[in-house]
């Protein structure tokens, strides 16, 4: 084996051939442009800053603070879920998530998202379950006084 090919294996086996498998690319931040105060959105985007550059722990304090100051803007709390799930904090992310998409019904980029996918839809933990007597043709939920015969 030749000098340069032993190298370029050395090269490979410190570096944990980091080149040949990049980090997965992270999920696009939300802008909070229309969030008060307006140091909700300057907070924002300082944590959009921080989270591009992979600079977690500085954006989840970022969205904290966005989070702190306007609790009412779905954007911080749905950015402060992407950067807790890529720190591994699943269940904080969640609540995160989740009130994201309960402040922002209808919003399609929060709603069909698949870093909020997981963890269900809101709007359907709201409605009551009905049983399948209720749903089928005739059944007892269904039944308005005609027929049946009870």
């Amino acid at each position: 084996m030749s000098f340069s090919l032993r190298c370029l294996l050395a090269i490979l086996a410190v570096s944990g051939c980091a080149f040949l498998n990049p980090p997965s690319p992270l999920r696009p931040t939300l802008a909070a442009n229309n969030c008060q105060p307006l140091s909700v959105t300057q907070h924002n985007l300082a944590g959009v800053a921080h989270y591009k550059d992979r600079r977690l722990e500085p954006a989840r304090e970022e969205f904290l603070i966005a989070v702190e100051e306007g609790p009412t803007c779905a954007e911080a709390h749905y950015n402060l879920g992407l950067t807790l799930i890529y720190m591994g904090e699943k269940d904080e992310a969640r609540k995160h998530f989740m009130e994201a998409a309960n402040l922002a019904p209808g919003n399609p980029v929060i709603w069909d998202s698949p870093a909020l996918r997981p963890y269900g839809e809101p709007q359907k933990e709201r409605k009551k379950k009905e049983t399948a007597a209720e749903k089928a043709p005739g059944g007892f939920g269904q039944r308005g006084g005609m027929g049946g015969g009870y």
